[in-house]
């Protein structure tokens, strides 16, 4: 039987309802929310399925979940703000404005190097717990301590568990609050953007939808060692106490909808000004989307990065323009944002199917009919 889906979607865009729909049918989903933005206007607000694995609760139209390393747009843009009010320089040193951090070799390592994902510190080494996690002055100490893992050179690896500690103490040190506070007052609060770093009110734990995590294929006899490092120098959020849910991590610990990512996608899409209200100047988000870096990253392979953001390659996704930024979460939430037709997209599922790529088997057909729609726009 074909799901029911909820909300509306304009006929321009229909295709992605099928696609959505098409997923469900497939038994690829469990609960999930699709969202599109076209020149600041929603034209796709779609959820459907369950929010508990029971399949009891249903899905409803402010349903949030966990975002995994979507939330790291919350962190970059976040340090973007800071950097374009001239409080932190894009090419100082991460030791201007935290001391600590250049111990280890790492006193070359620029605030660039880390938006970049070249800040010489993708994991710790040995591996921390969950309490450890929880613990910003304790996450923070052993960042500061971690040596260089590749001996000063920026090299491209994918900060997994540690993108939102490294900025995030910047954020701090520059501006006295944390980066959830930063973030919540600066960006979430006046956008309009129900996007939580960590939760804060016990009463949103009545519209979480719980995660279905998915098995992860075993690692091929060949694989890097540095990307089994990686993952393994950081614990996934599986936990769901109060302690692990309200944790202040802007690398991981995201909670949303896809509504809520597609609004905040409006700040690049737009060109910095949403309703009025100037984010981030257009020679910040310019310099944000350019291709900072192209290389092979241990963990992810080939990746073009901007400022925070990463870049589609056209040949590995020809229906998309060349000017299309975002970011990806483990388990399948996506955000990204096509500037030049000023389009914003978001996806957030519960079935966590662990891919290699967070753009995997169920956002592809997504993507291709969003591709399709373009040239109509």
């Amino acid at each position: 039987m074909t799901v029911e889906i909820h909300g509306f979607c304009d006929e321009r865009f229909l295709p992605l309802k099928d696609a959505f729909v098409a997923n469900f049918d497939a038994g690829l989903e469990l609960g999930a929310s699709l969202a599109l933005t076209l020149q600041g206007k929603t034209v796709i607000d779609l959820w459907a399925g369950w929010a508990d694995l029971a399949r009891t609760r249903p899905w409803m139209r402010d349903t949030i979940v966990l975002v995994a390393s979507t939330t790291k747009l919350t962190t970059a843009f976040s340090a973007l703000m800071l950097i374009d009010r001239g409080l932190v320089d894009l090419d100082a040193p991460v030791a201007r404005y935290w001391p600590e951090f250049a111990q280890g070799g790492k006193g070359g390592v620029t605030v660039r190097h880390a938006l970049s994902h070249r800040g010489g510190v993708p994991g710790l080494d040995p591996p921390v717990g969950p309490e450890t996690a929880r613990d910003w002055a304790a996450m923070t100490a052993h960042l500061a301590a971690e040596p260089h893992w590749f001996g000063g050179r920026p090299q491209v690896a994918y900060h997994w568990g540690t993108f939102g500690y490294l900025l995030g103490e910047v954020i701090r040190r520059v501006d006295g609050r944390g980066p959830r506070q930063f973030f919540e007052e600066e960006i979430a609060r006046p956008l309009g953007c129900d996007f939580h770093v960590g939760l804060t009110d016990k009463a949103d734990l009545s519209r979480l939808a719980e995660v279905q995590w998915g098995e992860a294929a075993p690692p091929p006899p060949d694989a890097n060692p540095i990307a089994l490092k990686i993952v393994a120098s950081v614990p996934l959020p599986v936990e769901t106490t109060w302690e692990s849910l309200s944790n202040e991590d802007g690398t991981g610990n995201g909670f949303a909808n896809a509504r809520s990512i597609a609004r905040l996608g409006l700040i690049v899409a737009l060109g910095g000004e949403v309703d009025g209200v100037r984010y981030l100047s257009r020679e910040i988000l310019a310099e944000a989307c350019r291709e900072q870096v192209f290389d092979t990253c241990p963990y992810a392979g080939p990746m073009s990065l901007g400022l925070g953001l990463g870049r589609f390659n056209p040949e590995a996704f020809p229906v998309l323009t060349p000017d299309t930024v975002g970011w990806g979460g483990l388990g399948g939430s996506n955000a990204f944002m096509v500037r030049d037709a000023g389009v914003t997209f978001g996806y957030a599922p519960n079935n966590f199917i662990l891919e290699a790529s967070p753009v995997g088997v169920r956002q592809l057909p997504l993507i291709h009919a969003l591709g399709q729609a373009l040239p109509t726009m």
